[in-house]
This record gives C-alpha cells, sequence and structure tokens, in this order.
C-alpha cells in the first residue's frame, strides 16, 4: 500500500452475522486489521470506547460495527489511522430499518428515563441521505495532487527547521495525516543532538506514540500538570494536542517555557482546533508578540482530497467554521427556536449553527452534533438576521422527579443519566426536594466572533429566561 493511493470506503448493511462474516471474508488476505466491535464472534476486537489505544498506529483495513453503537467520536478517530490505499468497512443493518435501530451509542445522551425507541434517528436519516450522495472519482482526486507527496515532505522538512531555529513560542497546526506528529518528533531529536533538553507533553501519554516513533532521540514525556508541579529544567517544550488542554494551563506552561511548540489538530474526532487557536492566539499574542504560526496542509499518509476524509468530512461536519457574518445595524434581530426536523431538513442550517458552536466552543465533537438532532429533552434558541445565525444556545430539560426518587438522590443511592444539575443541588449541596424542582440548564451558548461585545449573550439570555417561563420550569441554570 502506497501514501499515493486513495483509501476505499465499503459499506455492508443486513444482519449483524451476515455482516461480519462478509467483511472476514473480504480481508482474508490483509494483515493489519483493526475491528471496531463488541461482537463475540471477532476474537481482538476493540469497543468504541477503548479505541484511544490504538491511535498512533497504522492499519490496512478497518472494521466498523454499528451494530455495535455508531461512536462517531471513534469513527472520526480511527479513521485516521487507515493508511493511504487502505479500505474501511462500515457495517450496519439496512439502510431502511438503521434510523430505527436501538443504536447503544444513544445512551451517551439520553437523559432518564428517555429510552433509545424515543430517539427519532434524525442524525442516522441525514448520515444515510450523505452516504448515497456519489463521493467525487478516486482517479480524478488521485490525479489532483499525485505528485504533491515530494511538495509536502518539503513541508514538513521546513517547519521542522523553523522549530528547530526558533526563539520564541511556535504554533503548529493541521489536520489529521498530515504529519504534525512526525514534525515534532524530527524536531525534538535534531534539537536534543544539539545539547538542548526536550520536554513533551499531550492530554495522555497513548496521544504522542507518533511523536516517539519518528524522534531516533526521544524527548522526556510529563502530564501538563506534572510539568507545572515540577518544573522541570528544559530548553524546549513541545504541547501536542493542545486544544484538548485547558486554555489557562497553557498559558502557564508558556510563561514557564519561553521557547515552547503548542501543536494541535484543526478539523478532528476530540473538537475543533480551529476554535482553540482564535482564543489561544490572541492570548499567546499577549506574552510572546513575535510567536510564529505553521501549518501542514496537504496530507502525507494519503492522498489530498482523499475520498475516505472527503466523506468523514461531510458525514460529520469536521470541516465546517463560522460564516463571514454581513450585519446591518438597521434591521432587528429575531429570536427563534429551532426544531430538530428543521436542521436535518436544511443542511445550510445545520452547518451555520454547528460552525459557531465549533467556533467558540473547542470541545465540541462529533458526538454532540449527534445529541444535537436526537436528544429529547434538548431545545435550539437562535439569534437571527437576514437568516444569519448571530447566537446560539443549546437547553438541556432536568429535574421534575417525583418525591421518591429525589429522596434517593439525596441520599446517594440513585444517580439519574443526564440530569446535572437537580442532582448537584441535591447530592451535594444536600438541598432536599431540589431534584423535584424542573430545570432548564443551559449546556452551550455562543455568540459569533465578529458580534461579541454588543450585548447579544445578555439578550438571548433573557430570551432563554422567558422560554423556561412558558415550559413551567422552575429555574434556569448553566453548567
Amino acid at each position: 500500500m502506497s501514501t499515493d493511493q486513495a483509501r476505499q470506503f465499503l459499506h455492508l448493511t443486513g444482519s449483524q452475522e451476515d455482516c461480519l462474516r462478509v467483511a472476514h471474508n473480504r480481508l482474508i488476505n490483509y494483515s493489519a486489521v483493526l475491528w471496531v466491535s463488541t461482537a463475540a464472534l471477532i476474537h481482538g476486537a476493540v469497543p468504541a470506547h477503548k479505541t484511544a489505544g490504538v491511535l498512533g498506529r497504522e492499519f490496512e483495513a478497518i472494521v466498523f460495527d454499528a451494530f455495535s453503537g455508531l461512536a462517531v467520536n471513534a469513527l472520526a478517530a480511527v479513521s485516521g489511522t487507515l493508511r493511504g490505499g487502505g479500505l474501511f468497512i462500515l457495517l450496519s443493518p439496512p439502510l431502511e430499518q438503521w434510523p430505527q435501530f436501538p443504536d447503544p451509542a444513544y445512551q451517551r445522551f439520553l437523559s432518564y428515563p428517555y429510552t433509545a425507541a424515543q430517539v427519532k434517528g434524525l442524525f442516522l436519516k441525514r448520515f444515510i441521505r450523505l452516504l448515497q450522495k456519489p463521493i467525487p472519482p478516486q482517479q480524478a482526486l488521485q490525479l489532483a495532487k499525485q505528485t504533491s507527496i515530494d511538495v509536502q515532505a518539503d513541508r514538513q522538512a521546513d517547519v521542522v527547521a523553523k522549530l528547530v531555529n526558533t526563539e520564541t513560542a511556535s504554533v503548529l497546526t493541521a489536520d489529521r495525516g498530515r504529519g504534525k506528529s512526525a514534525a515534532l518528533g524530527l524536531a525534538a531529536s535534531q534539537l536534543i543532538a544539539q545539547g538542548n533538553r526536550v520536554l513533551l507533553t499531550a492530554p495522555a501519554r497513548a496521544a504522542v506514540e507518533a511523536v516517539f516513533k519518528h524522534a531516533e532521540l526521544a524527548p522526556e514525556f510529563y502530564a501538563p500538570d506534572a510539568i507545572l508541579r515540577h518544573l522541570p529544567q528544559a530548553e524546549v517544550l513541545m504541547v501536542d494536542e493542545a486544544a484538548a488542554i485547558p486554555l489557562p494551563l497553557l498559558l502557564k506552561l508558556a510563561h514557564a517555557y519561553p521557547r515552547c511548540v503548542f501543536a494541535t489538530t484543526l478539523h478532528g474526532y476530540e473538537g475543533s482546533g480551529r476554535g482553540f487557536v482564535l482564543r489561544f492566539q490572541q492570548a499567546l499574542s499577549q506574552i510572546y508578540p513575535q510567536w510564529q504560526d505553521l501549518h501542514l496542509e496537504q496530507p502525507l499518509r494519503w492522498p489530498y482530497n482523499d475520498p475516505l476524509e472527503t466523506l468523514l468530512y461531510r458525514l460529520l461536519l469536521l470541516d465546517v467554521e463560522a460564516i463571514a457574518i454581513q450585519f446591518d445595524p438597521k434591521v432587528d434581530l429575531e429570536y427563534r427556536q429551532l426544531q430538530q426536523e428543521q436542521l436535518l431538513a436544511h443542511e445550510d442550517l445545520l452547518q451555520q449553527l454547528w460552525g459557531l458552536l465549533v467556533t467558540a466552543h473547542y470541545q465540541t465533537r462529533p458526538s454532540d452534533l449527534q445529541q444535537i438532532l436526537d436528544a429529547p429533552n434538548l431545545s435550539i434558541h437562535v439569534l437571527q438576521q437576514n437568516q444569519q445565525i448571530l447566537a446560539v444556545a443549546l437547553l438541556s430539560q432536568e429535574g421534575g422527579f417525583d418525591p421518591e426518587l429525589g429522596q434517593a438522590i439525596y441520599a446517594g443511592q440513585r444517580r439519574p443519566h443526564g440530569h446535572l444539575v437537580p442532582q448537584t443541588l441535591t447530592f451535594h449541596a444536600q438541598l432536599l426536594g431540589a431534584a423535584e424542582l424542573v430545570c432548564e440548564r443551559i449546556m452551550r451558548i455562543a455568540v459569533h466572533p465578529s458580534m461579541q461585545g454588543q450585548g447579544l449573550g445578555s439578550r438571548l439570555i433573557q430570551a432563554l429566561i422567558r422560554y423556561a417561563s412558558l415550559q413551567k420550569a422552575d429555574y434556569l441554570a448553566v453548567s
């Protein structure tokens, strides 16, 4: 298999047993195969919630068993481990039955007492609709960038040289498969060979396996909190997957290590690096005005505009960002509550909403898109002008339990899923009766970056207060 070969996508539908059998037969000649499934039939299969342990490895083929749950964060994550020319197989029920399938992944966002049978399957209806849209011809995609691997290798070498030679902070961004981790490993080796001590940190040790794979001279790994606790002496600090680390902690690291590299994925399964970059760059400029901005654009492990990458970006909106706003001060703003069915029917509206959320909240993940479309207790509220979403809030209805269940929560005997604020007030604050009150919790609230500081957030909250009153909620909360 070669990096200039496009990766292939195959969707098998039918019963789980039949799909597993066909996939097994199809892959009989493949050596490095990852099975993501809970099926007992498949020896060595990895459940979706344990796929973090395979990130950093590479596979010739991947089988993702949606009968075990369409865990979309894992779906996006493991796709990055499939090398150029590889085969990605998705297993699912027949298309006409899939939206009604009681997906085990629903348990992540279903609050008590809702069941999978009450989910409308809107995310899956959109997913299926997009699966049926043709992907651009593979041959044309390969031809477009068939000679680009050498170009990208030169760009990576340029980035490595800049990381090695700079004396200030750097921010390195890239999408998956662009060689970001390899660049960190190569730069670390060169810096260590020059006599520098290099530290490496990330949200988890497993997240930097690819860095060590490309480092002949390995940097020393520390957890982020351990670095701040001990402040080991070093000339260079490298921070990988920086978007997954809280911003205040990153700024403390920047203060402690003037020669630091902050690397992150722009459009990935763990959240939007774009939202992180917007906020972090502003804060970093206050500390190091001359920090350098580095970016890797073209992939190293598969062709540019790879069909599988294109498909997953489309399915999970991985590359959607906030639109440019054309604000007219003479036109009034309109408050609206959007229905989940409206988002399914109007892809442009969904992309606007999602782009604003991922830009404002860099921990927004593909699973949040699933929750927005399918969670029965979630409501969506926006401020609009001329069909443009300027601000958005997501509310979760919680509480309203009977006295018996409220007493059990108070005593620590029950923890109904999905009722964060009522449980906190009842059990942790020991307010007996709090669980019986109905709460509308603000899960997310975001104002378009170009419209911040103009009172839109306050205006939206006033609308939410009125909405909560109409819903007979006892109080509005935020967490």
